[in-house]
């Protein structure tokens, strides 16, 4: 166990944090904590986490690797789970893509609060699915945003975000891998701040939220429709490429090809009916859209 002790005014203190999540993202700041005067009471993977690297890292094999204190909650806001955390006198604890809704009871277990890292450009993008539906809007900036939490969903008090250009970005997959680098270096260039209780919080801006549920987006409805104008059409190919897991797909002379790339042709089409193709070789296709054309790139 990391055990350290940090001063503030004089007095020695231990900050002890619990630290839920996910994936390289969440790798990535328990290797900052690590580096901090603080005490890790509590590493707390999401359960589909099963201790082994793969797309993304582990945040299971971090926390067993460096010997941290482990246990994944089957439902945190579960009583039992609450007065687990309360055992553990915590000062903070950090979400970074924790998939369980975190109650006001488990954030009453820290002194300081909970504090969440969402892959989102708050009050922008609330709830699941942020980056898909960017795509899908044809967002030519977002951010990421370190924020408190509350009841709500992505509602808490902003302590620090990051924005940037996506104009080139070409499909969710990357923007996804872009924000990871920008969120790890969020975190890094705000924590300090956070554990000696000088961060800036400021209450997020409702009139500018956009909140969107788990059903906001159907993954499972990849098949394009071509009847839609080229620019929407590009935006929803993009949204749903997630290299190597999900792609669009379209069926041409029986057979089924999963798109990997789209880029538009605003030539004025000559009135082919949406879905007409006009155009391939061995792994592009050009068809006709509601008012111009779409290359799409196959595997």
């Amino acid at each position: 166990m990391y055990l350290l002790c940090a001063s503030q005014k004089g007095l020695n203190m231990t900050i002890k944090i619990a630290l839920l999540g996910k994936n390289t993202v969440a790798v990535n700041a328990l290797e900052t904590l690590l580096d901090k005067n603080v005490e890790i009471v509590l590493v707390s993977p999401n359960n589909s986490d099963e201790g082994e690297d793969g797309w993304q890292r582990s945040l299971l094999k971090k926390a067993n690797h460096n010997n941290l204190p482990v246990k994944q909650f089957s439902k945190i806001k579960d009583a039992s789970s609450v007065e687990y955390l309360k055992m553990l006198q915590l000062d903070f604890i950090f979400s970074i893509q924790y998939d369980q809704l975190i109650s006001q009871d488990v954030i009453d277990t820290a002194k300081y609060g909970a504090i969440n890292l969402h892959f989102a450009p708050l009050p922008k993008y609330r709830g699941v699915s942020p980056i898909a539906l960017a795509m899908l809007n044809g967002e030519t900036e977002f951010g990421v945003s370190l924020h408190y939490m509350d009841p709500g969903v992505d509602t808490g008090d902003i302590i620090s975000q990051v924005f940037f250009n996506i104009e080139e970005i070409e499909n969710a997959r990357k923007l996804y891998d872009l924000c990871v680098v920008k969120s790890s270096k969020l975190f890094d260039d705000t924590i300090d701040e956070i554990l000696m209780k000088n961060n800036l919080r400021e209450p997020q801006d409702n009139s500018k939220a956009l909140y969107f549920s788990k059903n906001a987006l159907d993954f499972s409805a990849s098949k394009i429709n071509f009847n839609k104008c080229s620019k929407s059409l590009v935006n929803w190919v993009k949204a749903y490429i997630f290299d190597p897991f999900q792609y669009p797909i379209f069926t041409f002379e029986g057979k089924t090809y999963e798109v990997v790339s789209v880029s538009s042709d605003y030539s004025k089409n000559k009135f082919e009916l949406p879905g007409t193709l006009v155009f391939s070789d061995e792994k592009m296709f050009k068809f006709a859209t509601h008012d111009s054309y779409i290359n799409l790139v196959v595997k």
